[in-house]
């Protein structure tokens, strides 16, 4: 009951995080100037508006910006990345992936996962020690995704597998194998990153972010012992 009341409350948290750093943002974002009641109508002789910045193709290292609509369905995108973090008391190498769609190039939905790998990893074909991986739904903002360099506010909820030895019971007594033996854990991860588009379909990104964690009962480190600061960088790969 405990563990499903903290779970909650971390999806709960996700999103409220999620939704005020939308807030913020959109504060941010410069108004229109209001229209006078008693201003003159505009004559055939005024120069004409420019095209609204929103509506342009993203700037890029290669190329600037050209006015088109953009649909709601803006576009998708695949991210292979490599994180460094700290997991039970060491520092950890994190490879992951991450993948979604964008709705109006502000707002992201997808799916991440990132393994977990440290000095005591032991990876041989008859033993397997101290190994793990997370993953889970990303919630993201992108802050002015034209410019050549802006910001992204993010925040993954999901859950993973902490594993101090994966043991085969044909080796002892005879029978199946008995897997993973270890924990495992809720986890919410809101992180801040840099995005920088180097060309129309190719960015890169870097970040910073925590994770906090929430373990189960089993062998293994305790959720403090999880939690940890993580750095990430990547590239972005697809139709922004």
């Amino acid at each position: 009951m405990r563990t499903s009341s903290m779970a909650a409350a971390f999806l709960a948290s996700s999103l409220a995080f999620f939704v005020g750093v939308c807030g913020i943002a959109r504060a941010a974002e410069p108004a229109a100037a209001p229209v006078a009641a008693d201003a003159e109508p505009s004559t055939a002789t005024a120069a004409p508006a420019p095209a609204p910045t929103a509506g342009r193709e993203p700037q890029t290292l290669a190329a600037t910006a050209s006015a088109r609509q953009r649909p709601l369905l803006s576009g998708w995108f695949a991210a292979p990345t490599f994180a460094t973090t700290s997991f039970n008391g060491k520092i950890s190498a994190s490879p992951g992936m991450r993948g979604g769609i964008y709705l109006d190039r502000q707002f992201a939905i997808g799916l991440t996962g990132s393994a977990i790998l440290n000095d005591d990893t032991t990876l041989k074909e008859n033993e397997v020690r101290n190994v793990g991986g997370y993953g889970g739904v990303l919630l993201q903002y992108v802050l002015r995704s034209n410019e050549v360099v802006h910001a992204s506010f993010e925040s993954t909820v999901g859950a993973g597998r902490w594993c101090t030895e994966v043991r085969d019971r044909d080796d002892d007594q005879g029978g199946g194998k008995e897997g993973c033996i270890g924990k495992n854990f809720f986890v919410f991860e809101p992180a801040v990153n840099v995005e920088v588009n180097v060309a129309r379909h190719v960015r890169f990104t870097a970040g910073g972010g925590y994770r906090v964690a929430l373990a189960g009962n089993g062998s293994g480190p305790s959720s403090r012992e999880m939690d940890g600061f993580v750095g990430r960088a990547g590239l972005l790969f697809g139709s922004f």
